[in-house]
């Protein structure tokens, strides 16, 4: 009767003991994926923050690219040049 019962204890830490290597497994792979999406959200930020003069969308200057003209009752004014990041019938648009 002793022998049992210590191989039923012993049973239940080895499940105890797997149950907890999987979710210590399913943990670090979720914490993986928020590093990578937190990496990702910081590339772009990084792009964002890019200063090129041929670069109209910055979050630094505080500009964007426009489908309609720049809408001066908000206090934005049209950037004159040519952009990169905006197509053809785009306008560049800076706080003023």
């Amino acid at each position: 009767m002793k022998n049992k019962k210590g191989l039923e204890m012993a049973t239940g830490t080895v499940v105890a003991i797997i149950l907890g290597l999987v979710i210590l497994v399913i943990l670090i792979v979720f914490v993986q994926q928020q590093v990578k999406k937190t990496s990702a959200q910081y590339g772009k930020i990084g792009e964002e923050a890019d200063i090129s003069e041929d670069k109209c969308s910055s979050i630094i200057q505080r500009s964007f690219c426009s489908d309609q003209t720049c809408d001066t009752s908000k206090g934005y004014k049209e950037k004159t040049g040519m952009w990169k990041d905006c197509q053809s019938p785009k306008h560049c648009c800076e706080k003023a």
